[in-house]
């Protein structure tokens, strides 16, 4: 009476084998623990708004370019909410240790959040600010998990106290009650503030700028919606801070003057930070941090939250103050203590440089941004209508199959870009869009090719470079995808390395077709086993690649991308397609990134990627606000997107095939249609690009599949050519 149910059970098994082999392949590549740093016996901070790594000087600015020389530096993104951060929010986002927003209004040049209050002294002499529990109340709504003063409780709490010299200075220094254990308004009384406390926050007043007054943007724009496109251009910009400015050269000396005013005032055995804590206007830029003083040896900065050396985030400079001084950072704080990379023959003009590149390259990347993907968009859109017009008169056209490949390589050639340094030459966009190009005509080229056409298919000839890309790049280190519109971009402070969402939709697709589209069957060495063996090893490579700790990091993608993969091996193999395989394979997903999440989360809290800091709000509780705010996201990309076009074409076209044509009636179609699916719902559902991720998936999986699923010719007959010549549809 059991028989039946043995092939279930066999499939059980499959699958908890499937789950098991994957958790261990992401749970291999764990980094060692970090070894602590030595502290001083206090730390100042100075926040100069607006301070850019073209700012420094040798001639101009003395004390900032010997920081430079004598100690740490890298590039720091200040993203809090929204896509540039004005001064208020900067300064609460640095006692927070966490994104936060201000209370005033973020408009275009930042004048609102410019003018911040000063705090009160109450008749018990203690300084207070009035409106603090307004400032709390909007952080709430902003659903980022801000703990408004953490930085002041964290040091209260282990015996010492946050000082606050300048109105910014009293906004980082300030508890969650909104109180300051010291305030003075004016730089000589630093070494009173010294004296008081073990760190000290200064603001010295200036903000680096050449804004004017008629740069502030539409009163009507809300440009605190987090939902908003802000890569729009038509806000209102700042000036850009490139251009040579006499008001921004006399800020930027007076700023240079007070750095050395509190270098000055602290003693040799504390250390000093020196930040471009925000933005002043739109757009954003990367702005130096420079680190400096007892046990700070040259070299460059790094930290945890970007796992990239060079850069650093705005929420890490709250755990490094406490670091410094030997303190422990609350769990609350998103940050971490940044690290020295040591670089004993690094010079302050080669380090100015770097940090100038970086930035450069960064804001390349944004203004490239929305004209690729709306012409992504269109090449996709096109794309997608001809693959489905290929299926439905059963034979496959040149020129629509070219289109098709050359829809699916896009990605690649865009992920290809920021190899030969783009953003260097005289013509950034041009030399970017050659390289894209270029790329994309090879493997058009190859895919065309008659004799490479007829020993490999064309929908391989593109995903298998996609696949051993993203491979090589992820296991030597990830460093390519950061300075192109495929990959991640350093001001927006989302991901500086691992496996991005774009890249991740492009890589699932890739690795589903793959599968489903190789001839195991005809593998010399036992076809029988080689259908099994093959794309159970190809799923356990790819899922490690993703979820990994050391590579991709990427926690939606890892449980979309084992569901898909069980699901395109469970069809392949023959099985039938269920609800209760989809929820098992979901799970399975789920239990592999929670295994390789507990794993991060034990090691030291230095050394935990966001998988483990994520394991680590499910555990106290704030997870929620989490995924509240990537589900906004998410949902946002419907409208905030020129991609949507091609989701809709795409599910458009797939109704109509099914239609006329009903199921596949070959396997590794039908495998690779359900995967494709599968990963586009996961995909839009874990991760908070929303929309992009089945753009992406159909851009490159349902144009390939449409060309592998359409014959090459009808026969004489006009019937189509055999299944086991050319997958059919």
């Amino acid at each position: 009476m059991f028989a039946g149910l043995s092939p279930v059970w066999r499939g059980i098994r499959r699958l908890v084998l499937f789950a098991a082999l994957s958790a261990i392949a992401v749970l291999a590549a764990a980094p060692a623990n970090a070894e602590e740093a030595g502290s001083a016996d206090g730390v100042v901070l100075v926040g100069v708004p607006g301070l850019s790594w073209g700012d420094i000087d040798e001639e101009r600015t003395p004390h900032l370019w010997s920081l430079v020389g004598g100690g740490a530096s890298g590039a720091m993104s200040v993203r809090t909410i929204g896509s540039w951060t004005c001064p208020e929010a900067g300064w609460v986002s640095v006692g927070a240790g966490a994104r936060a927003g201000g209370l005033n209004a973020r408009d275009a040049a930042c004048e609102a959040q410019t003018r911040i209050p000063a705090p009160v002294r109450g008749d018990d002499g203690t300084w207070t600010l009035p409106w603090y529990a307004e400032l709390a109340e909007a952080n709430a709504a902003y659903n980022y998990g801000a703990r408004l003063g953490s930085l002041a409780d964290a040091a209260r709490e282990q015996g010492s106290c946050v000082a606050a010299i300048g109105r910014g200075g009293a906004l980082a220094a300030a508890d969650t009650e909104g109180r300051i254990d010291y305030y003075s308004p004016d730089l000589s009384d630093v070494r009173d503030a010294v004296e008081t406390c073990r760190i000290v926050v200064v603001d010295p007043g200036v903000v680096v700028s050449n804004a004017r007054p008629d740069t502030i943007a539409d009163p009507d724009v809300n440009f605190d919606d987090p939902g908003r496109d802000d890569t729009d251009p038509g806000k209102g910009e700042a000036p850009d801070e490139d251009v040579p400015d006499s008001v921004r050269q006399e800020r930027v000396r007076s700023a240079d003057e007070a750095v050395g005013t509190v270098l000055e005032a602290i003693p040799s055995t504390w250390r000093s930070v020196v930040a471009g804590i925000s933005d002043t206007g739109y757009p954003s830029r990367l702005h130096p941090v420079l680190y400096h003083g007892r046990g700070v040896e040259t070299g460059s900065l790094t930290s945890p939250t970007t796992g990239r050396d060079g850069y650093v985030q705005l929420v890490d400079l709250a755990p490094t103050l406490l670091e410094s001084v030997g303190m422990e950072s609350p769990s609350v704080m998103s940050g971490r203590a940044v690290e020295v990379r040591a670089d004993e023959h690094q010079t302050a003009a080669a380090a100015r440089e770097r940090g100038w590149d970086e930035t450069r390259a960064a804001a390349e990347v944004a203004r490239v941004m929305p004209g690729f993907f709306t012409t992504l968009a269109v090449v996709g859109t096109f794309a997608v209508a001809a693959g489905a017009w290929m299926v439905l008169r059963r034979a496959r056209h040149r020129g629509a199959e070219a289109l098709c490949t050359a829809a699916a390589a896009m990605p690649l050639g865009a992920l290809a870009a920021s190899v030969p340094a783009w953003w260097r030459t005289e013509h950034p966009q041009l030399s970017l869009w050659a390289v894209i190009t270029g790329v994309v005509a090879v493997l058009v080229a190859l895919a065309q090719w008659g004799p490479l056409r007829r020993r490999a298919h064309p929908a391989l000839l593109v995903s298998v470079p996609i696949i051993l890309y993203v491979v090589v790049d992820q296991v030597s280190g990830s460093t390519w995808p950061l300075h192109t519109p495929m990959g991640y971009t350093a001001q927006a402070g989302a991901r500086f390395a691992g496996l991005g969402n774009y890249a991740f939709a492009a890589f699932t697709a890739a690795v589903v077709l793959t599968i489903a589209l190789t001839p195991w069957d005809r593998s010399p060495w036992r076809p029988d086993l080689a259908r099994f063996v093959g794309p159970v090893a190809l799923s356990l490579a790819a899922v490690a690649i993703t979820g990994a700790p050391t590579m991709g990091r990427n926690v939606g993608g890892t449980i979309t991308l084992v569901a898909a993969l069980i699901v395109t091996c469970w069809v392949l193999w023959g099985r039938r397609f269920s609800l209760g395989l989809l929820l098992g394979a979901g799970a399975i997903g789920v239990v592999v990134i929670a295994l390789a999440g507990i794993a991060d989360y034990m090691r030291p809290a230095d050394s935990q990627t966001h998988l483990g800091r994520f394991v680590g709000s499910v555990l106290s509780g704030d997870a929620g606000d989490v995924l509240a705010r990537k589900i906004t996201a998410a949902v946002s990309t419907l409208w905030h997107t020129p991609l949507v076009a091609v989701v809709a074409v795409a599910a458009v076209a797939s109704l109509l095939i099914w239609r006329r044509l009903g199921r596949p009636r070959h396997d590794a179609v039908y495998a690779a249609m359900t995967g494709l699916l599968i990963a586009s719902a996961a995909g839009f559902a874990l991760n908070d690009s929303g929309i992009t991720i089945p753009a992406f998936i159909a851009g490159t999986g349902f144009t390939l599949l449409a060309v592998a699923a359409t014959p090459v010719a009808p026969d004489r007959s006009g019937r189509p050519l055999a299944a086991s010549d050319e997958p059919e549809g």
